[in-house]
């Protein structure tokens, strides 16, 4: 879309704009001459404010528009966003002019100082007082170009709308149209769904009572455009067990506007089969009270939007008075499912599999089976088939455009071109996934759309998608979401929305037409570096990505237009290709990542880049480096600058607007690099590594920490590293110890965060742990040398506390929480991890009240350490305990949720814990008994040998056993003492079990068996678990199968109608993992 992302440009210019103009100009000693000259500028930057503001309406009214066809407004949009790019160039031109007058501003006082605190009182003062600053004389020509520029589009565009309104935004225009939908179905043409159909249809059946609170059971089936939920919900309405345990049923096609009247009417209509005028809601509802009240209903809502809860429970106000009534609703949006959900679980619809995917393919591209599929096409067919994922609506569209088509090249055609190039596919499918699209704030928008930067089948991992968008200034978030939590709520509603697929537990992919989309929004100011050999680059090309599997061409140079640069992988550009060259026109650059190698200069080109905002140094594939670029100061834009620990910059004391910054601290002889951050004020994201470096008291004090009042999170890092960069003739001084390096760079008050790595001193500095710190939440201390710790349970806002690789320190006791008599320690802190401790053998001190909003408590290595305060476990919820081979007794609690144990030799028993839900347990070879757990879901066991009792688990749903000595006296009391109605999963992967004995009375519930067990010979009752859906074996050589297959067909993923090759990959799948 042609103003997408330029909008947000001209957006974030008017920002800067507007909070560099005075309401007016101050009185001043300045000549008539020099007078007349800033009214001017005054004038002109004011009118380009104006400007801005009706161009940055004019786009964000364009993109409520889905389909521009005239080509005229095509043009003129193209030529506003054009300008807009333009004007945001010349805005941050003028603000790296300011920027330059306030660092030469500062010199002149800093050698005029003599008093260092009347020298920071002057400097702010200073700055404050520079007043408008002179516009250049070729940025003013630049300016008055670009208004006029502007109005000459305004004069050509008669049926083109602008406002002159400054910034009011025009209400866009409702355009597209859906398709109604209906209840008739062709059943025969559909495949794939019968096991989803029968699950719903099952969930249904199963709902109702004489003693239920409402009558009303809502289920919500989900998953992205075209992946067919209504076909799915056609099925259920339609199925025969369905009609005949319900009295009246209805089907409504709601989509947008969520309008309750209407729809309201629109029941009433399915259910009378005839037509209903009337309009008035109060009517409508009495009626429709009359019509099922007492009853059973069932109705199907298909296509809903709507997020308002208090629209869904005025429609759902009739429901209430029927005897039982049935609901399913299709959205696309999980935010939709969560509202109108009341059963456990919302069906989350997923592609089809590629055999379905075939037959689904075959029956559209071959209609006529009867003569035979032509030989030459099935294996072009199957390619085609593969590039849909899945898709329903993507098979059946591009096997209907196949159809007729007999031409063996023009399949090769359709097999070898992207899915989105195809005309039908536009046709058809695009307006579909646009209604997905259309529905999404325009903040959103720009996040989906900058997904194009990434290939398809990337595995997206949300940090970096969430890393990427914060570097393209994506993220309306405040200052104060330093951890990025906007980002990750972004990237969980494109997921809500069915935009990203779950992948595994940790990473997403976007199915290629979603992809094609993304792509087609970022239109041409995005391009991706990647694959193959490239040796053109788009023009116009704004945004890039490259990517480390890319080859390119050594003459190729990046395009003017380039504004942003991405690198993904973890080697990359410094090692094919010269920088210099590559980007060497690129002025207009503000983010750029990069790589240099240990055995290339930093690129001084780099010092041209004057509007650069975000810089960002990859790490070399080897060794430290030592940045020498004399261009680096003259980057006065500069906001972000990220080493990624492995560079150190010389001379950034300039660098005034750096908000992220990460200092490598260096000598200079008898100096230390580390007081040039004495002008950065508005740093915010601060790490200082080496400070092992600092060479006198005076240069850690000249940093003046404590007066940077944005500064929200600190890493303080000690190296043992000592870099040397110049004057080797001089003597080198001895380090200052880290003891008083640490007192004098004391932060100010405001501090959020704040890390301290590799301090070797006995004692923490006295500031650390002040109640002062009202704003601190979290807190990581790596201290070797530490015997002693602060008291830090007076920080009324922390929340989370570290303390690791403290090898002195062997009691911890009652001055950690408070030293004051009454006051309870610890009162926000929720998350509490202790690590790599070898001399810990004692905790003591910890009083009820203390800890009161503790929920999550680890301990890491601490092989000497004897117990855990009880007091700690009356609110901690999750527990994990790693190698603390003293701990021999373990408490019980009511509160744990979770709990995990590794290698903890000398727990030989765990008591009743009546609300766990999950426990995992690894390597504890003494373990011999676990207590009654009424609560517990998930059990995971292993390498516990003398595991021989455990109590009851009623309600367990997971058993994951992973033990090549496990006793048989465990697994009995595992599987076949007590009844397992929910138990849902079985593995069970173990060297020396013989015989398993397996009860189906007792597992009445059980869907998924997996076995591996090299010794097993006999599974009793195997042949009988005729409920299964899964069954997985591999590595048991010696177990029988003969006949299992037969007597399990029902149970196993394998198509009742598949020929003898598909029959026997299907028993492969099952028989291998």
């Amino acid at each position: 879309m042609a103003g997408l992302f330029a909008s947000l440009a001209v957006r974030r210019a008017l920002d800067t704009l507007t909070s560099f103009l005075p309401a007016s100009l101050v009185a001043s000693s300045s000549s008539g001459a020099a007078r007349a000259r800033e009214e001017q500028d005054l004038e002109d930057l004011r009118m380009l404010e104006r400007t801005m503001r009706r161009i940055h309406a004019t786009l964000n009214d364009a993109e409520q528009l889905w389909d521009i066809r005239e080509e005229t407004t095509k043009l003129q949009l193209k030529e506003l966003k054009e300008l807009a790019y333009d004007m945001e160039d010349v805005v941050d031109e003028y603000e790296y002019e300011v920027n330059r007058c306030k660092v030469e501003a500062l010199e002149l006082s800093a050698s005029a100082a003599s008093n260092k605190r009347k020298h920071q009182t002057e400097n702010e003062a200073l700055l404050h007082d520079l007043g408008i600053v002179a516009v250049p004389e070729e940025l003013a020509t630049k300016t008055r170009k670009l208004i006029e520029r502007f109005h000459e589009i305004k004069y050509y565009s008669d049926n083109f709308t602008l406002t002159d309104n400054d910034g009011e935004r025009r209400v866009a225009p409702n355009i597209g149209s859906f398709q109604k939908t209906s209840s008739v179905v062709f059943e025969k043409s559909i495949l794939g769904r019968e096991k989803d159909k029968d699950k719903i249809v099952e969930k249904l059946l199963s709902m109702g009572g004489d003693n239920i609170a409402s009558p009303i059971f809502v289920l919500a089936i989900v998953g992205m455009g075209g992946i067919g939920k209504t076909t799915l919900a056609q099925l259920v309405y339609n199925d025969s067990k369905m009609r005949e345990s319900i009295d009246k049923h209805a089907w409504v096609c709601v989509s947008q506007p969520f309008d309750v009247t209407n729809i309201t009417k629109s029941i009433i209509s399915s259910l009378k089969k005839d037509r209903c005028d009337l309009s008035e809601l109060a009517i409508l509802q009495e009626i429709l009270l009359r019509q099922i009240k007492g009853k059973k209903v069932f109705l199907v809502l298909d296509d809903v939007w709507n997020e308002r809860s208090d629209f869904w429970e005025l429609l759902c106000i009739p429901m209430r008075s029927t005897k039982l009534c049935n609901i399913v609703v299709t959205t696309r949006s999980e935010s939709v499912a969560r509202l109108v959900q009341t059963m456990p679980d919302f069906y989350s619809l997923n592609c089809l599999s590629s055999y379905d995917s075939w037959l689904l393919f075959k029956q559209f591209a071959f209609p006529n089976q009867d003569s035979g599929t032509p030989a030459n096409l099935v294996e072009i067919g199957r390619d085609i088939v593969r590039k849909c994922k899945g898709l329903p609506l993507a098979i059946k569209t591009v096997g209907s455009m196949l159809h007729c088509e007999a031409n063996e090249t023009a399949w090769r055609n359709v097999a070898e071109s992207e899915l989105w190039d195809l005309e039908q596919i536009q046709n058809e499918i695009l307006p579909s996934l646009h209604l997905s699209y259309k529905h999404m704030p325009l903040y959103l928008k720009r996040c989906f759309a900058a997904l194009s930067l990434f290939p398809k089948d990337y595995q997206l991992e949300d940090s970096l998608v969430v890393h990427l968008w914060e570097y393209l200034d994506l993220l309306q978030s405040d200052r104060n979401d330093i951890e990025n939590k906007t980002g990750y709520l972004y990237f969980n509603e494109l997921v809500q929305r069915s935009f990203l697929q779950e992948y595994d537990a940790f990473r997403y992919t976007m199915h290629d037409l979603f992809h094609d989309l993304a792509c087609f929004l970022a239109g041409e100011d995005f391009f991706r570096l990647e694959g193959k050999i490239l040796t053109e680059i788009p023009p116009n090309t704004r945004y890039m990505s490259l990517f480390i599997n890319c080859r390119i061409d050594e003459t190729l140079v990046a395009p003017i237009s380039l504004r942003s640069f991405v690198i993904f992988g973890k080697t990359g550009f410094g090692d094919f290709m010269d920088v210099d060259t590559f980007l060497l026109n690129c002025k207009k650059l503000r983010n750029l990542s990069m790589v240099c190698k240990p055995s290339m200069a930093f690129p001084d080109f780099i010092g041209g880049l004057k509007l650069l905002r975000r810089l960002s140094v990859l790490p070399p594939l080897f060794g430290f480096k030592i940045i020498r670029c004399t261009t680096m100061p003259q980057l006065y834009n500069l906001h972000d600058l990220h080493l990624n620990g492995t560079h150190a910059v010389l001379g950034f004391g300039k660098l005034i607007k750096l908000q992220t910054l990460e200092v490598y601290v260096t000598r200079y002889g008898c100096n230390c690099n580390i007081r040039e951050l004495r002008n950065l004020n508005e740093v915010r994201n601060l790490t200082i590594y080496g400070l092992d470096n600092v060479a006198h008291i005076e240069d850690a004090s000249k940093a003046q920490l404590q007066n940077k009042r944005h500064l929200e999170s600190l890493s303080l890092q000690f190296s043992n590293v000592i870099l040397d960069c110049g004057h080797v003739l001089e003597p080198k001084p001895v380090a200052v110890s880290h003891e008083k390096v640490l007192h004098n760079l004391r932060p100010h008050h405001n501090l959020r965060k704040l890390h301290i790595y590799g301090d070797n001193s006995p004692i923490f500095p006295s500031w650390l742990g002040n109640a002062s710190f009202l704003n601190m939440t979290e807190l990581d201390l790596q201290c070797s040398e530490c015997h002693k710790l602060p008291t830090l349970g007076e920080l009324p806002s922390l929340r989370f506390l570290r303390l690791a690789k403290m090898k002195n320190l062997q009691h911890i006791g009652r001055e950690l929480c408070s030293n004051v008599i009454g006051v309870k320690g610890f009162p926000s802190l929720t998350a509490l991890s202790i690590n790599f401790m070898p001399g810990w053998y004692k905790w003591s001190g910890v009083v009820d009240g203390d800890f009161s909003c503790l929920r999550s408590l680890t301990i890491f290595d601490a092989q000497k350490l004897r117990s855990i305060p009880l007091a700690l476990f009356m609110s901690v919820i999750t527990l994990c305990l790693w190698s603390c081979g003293n701990l021999h007794t373990f408490p019980a609690s009511h509160n744990l949720i979770e709990l995990r144990i590794t290698e903890c030799d000398g727990l030989t028993e765990l008591p009743a814990l009546p609300s766990l839900v999950e426990l995992n347990i690894k390597e504890c070879p003494n373990l011999c008994t676990i207590g009654s757990l009424p609560s517990l879901l998930e059990l995971q066991i292993h390498k516990c040998p003398n595991l021989s009792v455990v109590g009851s688990l009623p309600s367990l749903t997971t058993i994951n056993l992973k033990d090549p000595q496990l006793k048989d006296e465990a697994l009995y009391s595992l599987l076949n003492v007590i009844d397992h109605p929910s138990l849902n999963c079985i593995t069970i992967i173990c060297e020396t079990m013989a015989d398993l004995n397996l009860e189906p009375q007792r597992l009445s519930s059980l869907k998924k068996l997996r076995l591996c067990c090299p010794n097993l010979q006999y599974c009793h009752g195997l042949s009988d678990l005729t409920f299964l859906e899964e069954i997985k074996i591999w590595g048991c050589p010696n177990l029988p199968t003969d006949g299992l297959l037969q007597r399990l067909q029902q149970s196993l993923d394998v198509q009742k109608n598949a020929g003898v090759y598909d029959v026997a990959h299907a028993v492969c799948d099952v028989y291998s993992f």
